[in-house]
């Protein structure tokens, strides 16, 4: 390609996303940067890539994350039952999950937009392996109840 074409079309890549960003603001809530550029979990399934998104954009299943359809909810962890279930808790610091997160994230301390977990390979594929194994994000029918513990 030509340095002229290469130049134009890095222009109106940034054109797109600064009249993306005026027109169309992420969310307060969203804390990741639109992008013209597929993000590498969606190569994960659309299952997979669809539980990271929606947890990403805190529109998920996990107790801590808003619904339209219950005023008053219990933000409470079902598994643990000691923090919220945000996605950094469920992720990285839920005990109930802590075997599972030891095998599959041992190399990943933190969820932030510009962490590790978003551009390291070998990381994508095991943050979508420990979403299966764990069932975070899935809807409740999905849930065995072998992850939930009595209630007292």
């Amino acid at each position: 390609m030509s340095k002229a074409y290469q130049a134009l079309r890095a222009r109106a890549r940034r054109m797109l996303l600064q009249d993306w960003a005026e027109e169309d603001p992420t969310p307060p809530y969203y804390h990741y940067p639109p992008s013209l550029d597929p993000h590498p979990f969606v190569g994960l399934g659309k299952f997979v890539a669809g539980r990271i998104h929606q947890i990403r954009a805190a529109k998920s299943y996990l107790a801590a994350h808003p619904s339209w359809s219950d005023e008053n909810p219990n933000l409470t962890c079902p598994r643990c039952k000691i923090e919220p279930e945000t996605f950094q808790h469920a992720i990285l610091s839920c005990p109930a999950r802590a075997r599972d997160r030891d095998l599959l994230l041992k190399d990943v301390s933190s969820l932030g937009q510009d962490d590790n977990i978003w551009t390291e390979p070998h990381l994508i594929p095991a943050l979508g392996e420990a979403i299966t194994t764990t069932k975070t994000g899935f809807p409740p029918a999905m849930i065995p109840e072998r992850f939930f513990p009595p209630s007292p």
